[in-house]
């Protein structure tokens, strides 16, 4: 290699450097953002789960309640929280696997290097 093309291939790695350590930081963003949807999503599953708002559909039903929102559907609309529920296990299922994906490379790369 060339003084030239190693000065090239050192400055592409330092550049994927610098860009690992912004989406590091990213990916700590992401990490708070996820825990905190994740106590949102719990809360609303555990009130999905509870005799009050069986309570509370049951008032709707009778019309008792303004269930008008600002544009998304209401809390007690048919399947709702539901729908939501399943949409947060089949995002953290995507994401699981992801990461076991991006380990799983790592372990098999590890174990190469350990072969040679």
């Amino acid at each position: 290699m060339t003084p030239k093309d190693a000065q090239a291939h050192l400055d592409q790695l330092q550049s994927l450097y610098r860009q690992w350590l912004d989406q590091k930081s990213q990916l700590d963003t992401l990490e708070r953002h996820l825990t905190a949807a994740l106590e949102t999503i719990t809360a609303l599953e555990r009130a999905y789960m509870s005799d009050d708002y069986h309570e509370l559909l049951a008032l709707d039903a009778k019309g008792l309640l303004d269930t008008t929102t600002d544009g998304e559907y209401s809390v007690l609309s048919e399947d709702t929280l539901y729908n939501e529920i399943i949409a947060k296990e089949v995002m953290l299922w995507q994401l699981l696997r992801l990461c076991v994906q991006a380990l799983d490379r790592t372990r098999s790369a590890d174990n190469t290097d350990n072969l040679v």
